[in-house]
């Protein structure tokens, strides 16, 4: 039996921020409001659904999508949590990590959940790392971002995230490399972690000029696993033989983290990328480039 959940969503000013057309038919939504600030346009939806007013859209739903960076703001989302709304986020990072603390416990308190958007950590190939993913196992990522210097926090984090949710254990040590300081966005750096279970993760971020790339290994109990992110496939190497095996990407990215996301709610189980996860990997992250600003080429962090 298809579950459905009573939604409301606040719209960006710039539509193409949040593609709405795509989930706006999706079976297991029904609903109930959208607020829009932008100037005015023709949304594929009943008028009847439009409110004049954000304070009334976590009063009429029980999964509020915040797709306008302008409402992403602790006062806001604490309200929306208090009315009871379940939570689905397109740009946590304005939170403070205090705010983001605080509203994890306001959603403990009130059994509601709060998952992030993020195509990348919810493609098809992270729960099969998950899979291939054995207990003290090495995990090498190499990602080359030619000419992306302006998204080098985001890819940063999308990897230290990918490292942690994979681990599933507590950082030891941290040694971060990142040549010398001539600015807050290395051309080069390599990040090796050591966990508390043994695990051990090594991270090279370039965004030199080369072409681009990005792979994650995983070798483990004899075996060594390549997710390739750029060709879309993966190979899985033993001592007796090699797979190969191609991924598509024709599933549409936000429709599928919504779908699952109201699966999880309907379960009361964690989102697959939750505010507590986005926290330790910020916390990390944080740490990372305090580093890269105050210390020497090569630094050691300490948990």
């Amino acid at each position: 039996m298809l579950t459905m959940l009573s939604t409301a969503i606040i719209l960006p000013k710039e539509p193409t921020r949040f593609q709405f057309d795509l989930i706006r038919k999706m079976p297991e939504i029904e609903w109930d409001g959208i607020y829009y600030s932008g100037e005015r346009q023709t949304l594929n939806c009943e008028s009847s659904l439009i409110f004049s007013s954000p304070e009334i859209i976590p009063l009429v739903c029980d999964l509020l999508i915040v797709a306008d960076p302008e409402f992403c703001t602790f006062d806001y989302l604490s309200f929306a949590i208090r009315n009871g709304c379940h939570l689905f986020l397109s740009d946590q990072h304005i939170l403070t990590i205090e705010e983001r603390k605080q509203l994890i416990q306001l959603a403990h308190e009130g059994g509601t959940y709060i998952q992030i958007q993020n195509e990348f950590l919810f493609h098809p190939f992270q729960k099969e790392i998950q899979l291939a993913f054995k207990h003290k196992a090495l995990l090498e990522i190499s990602q080359t971002a030619p000419q992306k210097q302006s998204q080098f926090t985001e890819l940063l984090y999308n990897n230290l995230f990918m490292i942690l949710k994979t681990s599933g254990a507590l950082v030891h040590k941290a040694e971060v490399y990142s040549g010398h300081k001539e600015s807050e966005t290395p051309e080069v750096i390599n990040i090796h972690v050591h966990f508390k279970n043994g695990t051990a993760a090594n991270l090279t971020l370039r965004l030199i000029d080369h072409k681009e790339a990005h792979t994650l290994t995983i070798t483990s109990n004899g075996e060594l696993t390549v997710f390739d992110f750029t060709n879309h496939e993966v190979r899985a190497i033993s001592a007796l033989e090699i797979k190969t095996g191609n991924k598509n990407e024709s599933t549409n990215p936000l429709k599928m983290q919504l779908s699952t996301y109201i699966q999880d709610i309907c379960k009361n189980k964690d989102p697959e990328i939750n505010l507590y996860d986005d926290l330790t990997t910020s916390l990390l992250l944080e740490k990372i480039r305090e580093k890269i600003r105050n210390g020497s080429p090569t630094t050691s962090i300490h948990h």
